[in-house]
C-alpha cells in the first residue's frame, strides 16, 4: 500500500479529537474524506502531512514511517495542499510553484524541476497569471496555485485539506478529474478533506467517513455512503440511488421543504 494509517489518535491538551483510526489508500486510489464539520478532517489530513504530532499510531508511506523522515525527505514523498495559503504575499505563481521543487535540488533549480514547474503550471490552468503576486489573486485563483505546488512536488501521496472549497463549479470539477487522472497516470495516492458527497461519489475510488474524530465507515463510494450510515452521521434523512453506474445522494423532503428529521433543505449540510 502507497499510504497506510494505523491506530492513529490525536489530541488538543486533554481533549481527544482523533481516536484510532486506520485505514488505506492503494496506489493509483484517490480517497475521500467525509464528514460533518468537527468531525476531524482537517486535523486528520494535518496528522498525516506531518502539520500535527499524532498522539499514538503510525503513518506509512511506501512502508516508510513518516515520523523517522527528516522534513526535506518527506516533502518528497507528501504533498499537503492546506484550505488556505501562507506563502510570502510578495511570491509570484510560478514562484510559489517553484517552492514545491525545493526538496529535489540543491542551490539553484535544474531544467528538469523548471520543466516539472511549467507543467504544474499549465495543468492547473495558471499560465496567463502565472507573474502575478499571490496577493492580487481570487481565492480561487491562490488555491489553484497551491495545488499546482504539490503537484510539482512530484510526490507519492498528495493530501488535500478541502481544495475546492473557495473554487467555483467549473474549476471544482476540472480539479478533481485533474486529481484523479494524476493519481491514475503516475500511480500516487491521494487523500482529500471534502464536502459535498456527491463529488465524493462521482470522482473518488474509495471513501472514508469521520463522525466524532471515529471512523465510521471505509470503502467504495457504494460501500461507504449508505443510508443509516449517513442518517447517523448528518442527522439528515437521505436516500442512495444508483446514478450512472455509481451511486447519487439525495435529501428526502416534504413540499414545505422539510426533512423527515424536521429541518429545513436550506439548513442541510449534506449537498
Amino acid at each position: 500500500m502507497s499510504l497506510t494509517v494505523q491506530n492513529l489518535s490525536f489530541a488538543y491538551g486533554s481533549r481527544t479529537i482523533l481516536e484510532d483510526i486506520s485505514f488505506e489508500v492503494a496506489p493509483g486510489a484517490f480517497c475521500a474524506l467525509l464528514g460533518p464539520n468537527g468531525s476531524g478532517k482537517s486535523t486528520l489530513v494535518k496528522a498525516i502531512a506531518g502539520v500535527h504530532r499524532a498522539k499514538a499510531g503510525v503513518v506509512t508511506v511506501e512502508g516508510r514511517r513518516t515520523s523517522a523522515l527528516g522534513r526535506r525527505e518527506l516533502a518528497k514523498v507528501v504533498g499537503y495542499v492546506p484550505q488556505a495559503g501562507d506563502a510570502p504575499f510578495d511570491l509570484s505563481v510560478r514562484e510559489a510553484v517553484m517552492l514545491g521543487r525545493t526538496p529535489h535540488f540543491g542551490i539553484s533549480p535544474r531544467p528538469e524541476d523548471r520543466a516539472a514547474v511549467e507543467d504544474a503550471i499549465v495543468r492547473m490552468g495558471l499560465t496567463d497569471i502565472a507573474e502575478q503576486s499571490l496577493s492580487e489573486l481570487s481565492g480561487g485563483q491562490a488555491q489553484r496555485a497551491l495545488i499546482a505546488r504539490a503537484l510539482a512536488q512530484d510526490t507519492r501521496v498528495l493530501l488535500l485539506d478541502e481544495p475546492t472549497s473557495a473554487l467555483d463549479l467549473r474549476y471544482q470539477i476540472e480539479t478533481l478529474q485533474l486529481v484523479r487522472q494524476i493519481t491514475r497516470e503516475e500511480g500516487i495516492s491521494a487523500l482529500i478533506a471534502i464536502h459535498d458527497l456527491n463529488h465524493a461519489a462521482r470522482y473518488c475510488d474509495q471513501v472514508v467517513v469521520l463522525h466524532g474524530g471515529h471512523l465510521v465507515a471505509d470503502g467504495t463510494p457504494e460501500e461507504a455512503l449508505q443510508e443509516p450510515t449517513l442518517r447517523s452521521v448528518y442527522e439528515v434523512d437521505v436516500e442512495v440511488a444508483a446514478q450512472g453506474g455509481g451511486v447519487e445522494v439525495r435529501p428526502r423532503v416534504d413540499e414545505a421543504g422539510f426533512t423527515r428529521t424536521g429541518r429545513r433543505l436550506d439548513e442541510l449540510v449534506v449537498p
